[in-house]
């Protein structure tokens, strides 16, 4: 379980700092897409809160759905965050990255 949440939140501390310097080196900086960008990572905690109390007190309250929500949510997040870090890399170094990995997230060489 630590494991998993502390996966997420490594995705999610990637997608933020790539973004961050994706807008820099853009000269993009905005003060409120990094407010809505950091609020998104918030939600994100919210979840996962959430998912462990489900996961692991749910049942006391029958509450039980049957299966783990935290891994679920986890790979969710995980994929998301990584398309978002494949884009932000792929603004901050055009070159670095192989046609073949941006068609498999369409994303088009020299566009956002």
């Amino acid at each position: 379980m630590i494991a998993q949440i502390t996966a997420g939140l490594l995705f999610n501390l990637t997608d933020l700092i790539t973004g961050i310097i994706s807008a820099i080196k853009n000269k993009q900086v905005k003060s409120a897409k990094l407010r809505d960008g950091i609020f998104k990572k918030v939600g994100f905690l919210i979840c996962y809160f959430l998912a462990f109390l489900i996961d692991y007190y749910g049942e006391s309250v029958d509450f039980n759905l049957g299966f783990n929500v935290l891994p679920v949510l986890i790979t969710y997040t995980c994929t998301t965050e990584a398309v978002s870090i494949i884009e932000n890399v792929h603004k901050i170094n055009p070159d670095l990255l192989p046609d073949k990995i941006l068609k498999i997230f369409a994303i088009k060489k020299g566009g956002d």
